[in-house]
């Protein structure tokens, strides 16, 4: 798929290094699904045990590549100029990665059953070749295990970059063939999606939220570099003006370069022991921001394309009230809002595309009356 960043999905070469002095193997190939799937791995009983069958039975990446035989995808790829979508890799590149992995990333095993997976663990872990006979040793480094092909998935910075090729960038082409819009809000997604993990003790939905629209905004900044488009440069300038109003430590200043800027602050925030305080602080500075609401608001971007610029900002601002609220919740505090009114500034805000300013008055009717409801 032409998209920002391909490599959070598709399976590249992924280097081995040994800890003993032999040569280095040059990939960890891919093996079946089910190669974890054992009653002593995660197909049996017990913590973390399960975990193979929650991801086949309730995870929708596990169905992904159903939506290309649907009407709508047929129409995407008409006008597309494609026979199928389903076998197009401008589709297949997201909803069936597996068809476009290289025979040689692929144990013999795997190489069997590809063509009946469309999307496997290896998508989101990467090749667990090499990682299978070492990863269950308590005296292996973990810094040696990530060595072994698998993807480090514990930071919100590691998960963000292996989601959001696919959940956040759509090309110029795909946008005039009419797909769905796509917005990346990291923290909302792993929500939504069965756990077959543990989170650690100092996981925070607030920071996760975080680091995520930092990583929108470094694909959204890159992928308009190479295809400019005014409705994405609506969407990118929504993006920094949340973060500006943030309160989190985030400072751009125009002329630099905003690709590295949104990296690097989501590789910051990653790192950091992320803060009740911090939280509370982020959301009081959201809701008193109405900069981006107002009249005359996003001055860099044309005329015609300000609205949807209000609209991208109004629904990426409900996600991280959303967001910050469970946040809260999550770490033993009251809430800050109920979830009825939450609810209500989200019915308040509807595509961008169809932003008008009675549909902003509205909105901030709804923001006033959530401000009136903070406990």
């Amino acid at each position: 798929m032409m998209v920002c960043r391909l490599s959070g999905l598709i399976i590249g070469v992924m280097l081995f290094v040994p800890m003993s002095g032999a040569e280095p193997i040059t990939e960890s190939r891919i093996v079946p699904g089910d190669s974890c799937a054992t009653s002593g791995c995660h197909g049996g009983a017990g913590l973390n045990r399960g975990a193979y069958h929650i991801w086949r039975k309730s995870d929708p990446h596990a169905h992904a590549a159903a939506t290309l035989t649907n009407g709508q995808s047929s129409a995407m790829a008409q006008k597309l100029g494609l026979d199928r979508a389903d076998q197009a890799k401008a589709c297949t590149a997201c909803h069936a990665p597996m068809k476009q992995v290289a025979p040689a990333l692929l144990t013999p095993a795997m190489q069997q059953t590809q063509q009946d997976q469309e999307f496997t663990c290896a998508n989101c872990h990467g090749g667990a070749e090499h990682w299978l006979l070492s990863h269950t040793r308590p005296e292996y480094p973990r810094e040696a295990l990530e060595k072994l092909g698998m993807r480090p998935l514990q930071s919100a910075y590691q998960r963000a970059n292996s989601c959001v090729a696919c959940h956040q960038n759509l090309t110029n082409d795909l946008m005039m063939a009419n797909h769905p819009p796509l917005i990346f809000e990291l923290d909302g997604l792993m929500v939504e999606q069965p756990k077959h993990w543990r989170e650690g003790a100092d996981f925070s939905h607030a920071q996760t939220w975080l680091v995520g629209q930092a990583v929108a905004l470094r694909e959204i900044a890159s992928l308009n570099q190479k295809q400019p488009h005014p409705e994405r440069n609506a969407e990118r300038e929504a993006v920094v003006a949340l973060l500006d109003a943030s309160e989190s430590g985030w400072h751009f200043e125009r002329g630099a370069d905003l690709v590295s800027v949104a990296d690097a602050f989501a590789q910051k925030v990653s790192r950091q022991q992320w803060t009740v305080e911090q939280t509370r602080r982020s959301m009081s500075s959201l809701m008193k921001n109405r900069a981006a609401l107002g009249f005359g608001s996003f001055p860099e971007v044309p005329a015609d394309q300000r609205m949807r610029a209000v609209g991208h900002y109004a629904e990426r601002l409900a996600l991280a009230l959303d967001r910050l609220n469970q946040s809260l919740i999550a770490a033993g505090e009251k809430a800050a809002f109920p979830e009825e009114a939450l609810d209500e500034l989200f019915r308040a805000a509807p595509p961008p595309k169809s932003f008008d300013a009675d549909v902003v008055e509205n909105f901030l009717r709804k923001l006033e009356a959530l401000a009136a409801e903070k406990k």
